[in-house]
């Protein structure tokens, strides 16, 4: 399942992972939108409200490399967004997938 972090109007994909006001679950075609009660959650409770749902990779514009490491350490891929601002049209051949080899130089937001 593929998790994508969305804005108030549920269409606009959000510049901030954890404090998105929605998340598009996606699997085969299917999108559920649900609001992110988690979003103010500094603790792992963020995290063990979604990786249950079986969500194996995020599509996102920006994140922390903490977040990225704990992401990583759940075995969840994490995708980097641009160029587009709807969720329908993201292409994944168009994603930049983040890695070790080049998550601190990409992953600027909050501490590192």
């Amino acid at each position: 399942m593929t998790l994508i972090s969305l804005e108030e109007d549920k269409q606009t994909i959000s510049a901030r992972f954890r404090k998105a006001e929605y998340f598009a679950f996606v699997k085969n075609d299917e999108i559920n939108i649900i609001k992110n009660d988690y979003k103010t959650e500094k603790s792992k409770e963020f995290f063990e409200y979604f990786t249950p749902l079986g969500v194996k990779e995020i599509y996102i514009k920006a994140l922390g490399y903490k977040t990225f490491l704990k992401l990583q350490s759940l075995g969840v891929e994490v995708y980097f967004i641009e160029g587009v601002e709807n969720y329908r049209e993201i292409q994944k051949e168009n994603l930049l997938k983040i890695e070790a080899h080049n998550a601190q130089e990409k992953c600027t937001l909050g501490h590192k």
